[in-house]
């Protein structure tokens, strides 16, 4: 929850319910970015305006998922999209490491992990017109 709470900012947060904090004796959790006051200003005015924010996130999220699906019935290689809200996870049958370059090449911006899972994690913000050049450009790196 940090990244949208921090806006770029270096922060830290986490969310646990009762049961789980309880486990954490006081003093016994820290984090590097935990308390900055400017983060926390920034993450105040954050949670300020998320109300306005959650229905754009929800349907650029939905339009970006929706056109990751379309990009798996045009690309074998894609074997399975997970998504919750705005992060996105995409299982490949192949590394995704070159096509991760090739998609940084063309000016996007995506992440590799377990060698076969491209992820995706835009910011809240993201326009229609930016979702359709992402896809535009995940399916020539995918080709």
């Amino acid at each position: 929850v940090a990244k949208p709470l921090g806006g770029g900012l270096p922060l830290g947060a986490a969310l646990l319910s009762e049961n789980i904090a309880g486990c954490f004796p006081d003093g016994m959790h820290g984090t590097t970015f935990g308390g900055g006051a400017l983060a926390c200003r920034v993450a105040l005015e954050f949670l300020s305006v998320l109300d306005d924010v959650l229905p754009h996130v929800r349907e650029i999220g939905e339009e970006l998922r929706v056109g990751l699906e379309r990009l798996k019935e045009r690309h074998s290689i894609i074997t399975e999209v997970r998504s919750k809200g705005m992060m996105f996870g995409i299982q490949l049958s192949v590394p995704g490491q070159p096509i991760v370059l090739a998609a940084l090449e063309r000016g996007l911006v995506v992440n590799c992990t377990h060698d076969t899972v491209l992820r995706l994690l835009p910011p809240l913000i993201l326009s229609h017109e930016e979702v359709e050049e992402a896809l535009r450009i995940l399916d020539e790196s995918l080709a």
